[in-house]
């Protein structure tokens, strides 16, 4: 077993509260998207290919967490590559599931409903950012929904008679 798997699953949920905060998931995901942007050789540091990569690190390592039958430690860091946004990803998912309540129970695929809406989150605060720094702004979305008719209908009116 990893120190890393060791010293994150040695502890109760109340304990890492305690040493990591709510925010340590937000914490990792936030250092694994530094380590993908350290990654980048400097003329390729870029929001595009800053995003592929994270893309790539974030979803690689949601298929191992996915594949997982039954949790337990040595099963959260197998298949781990061995590059630094790969362990902070991973450490997020694992201090995830760490701190999720025992009582009651906890449910294995919650860790990857938490874990995506953080790294979510970052992604769209990285992008925000980026528009801040750069003057560039954000990209017009394409509209799905139908469009009302500028055209009135006509109503009919029903007098009534008198008798």
């Amino acid at each position: 077993m990893s120190w890393e798997a060791f010293r994150l699953t040695s502890k109760s949920p109340s304990e890492l509260m305690e040493v990591m905060s709510p925010n340590g998931v937000d914490h990792l995901i936030r250092e694994m998207l530094m380590a993908c942007w350290r990654f980048l050789p400097p003329e390729q540091r870029n929001m595009a290919n800053w995003r592929k990569h994270a893309d790539d690190v974030f979803h690689r390592n949601m298929r191992t967490w996915r594949a997982i039958k039954k949790p337990n430690p040595q099963a959260f860091f197998e298949n781990l590559l061995p590059h630094p946004e790969d362990g902070f990803m991973r450490q997020a998912l694992v201090l995830s599931w760490m701190m999720l309540p025992r009582a009651g129970g906890r449910v294995f695929a919650d860790v990857t409903k938490i874990v995506t809406s953080i790294y979510q989150r970052n992604l769209d605060a990285w992008e925000s950012d980026n528009r801040t720094f750069t003057g560039t702004k954000p990209k017009a979305k394409k509209s799905t929904k139908a469009t009302k008719s500028t055209k009135k209908k006509s109503s009919k009116k029903t007098s009534k008679r008198k008798k």
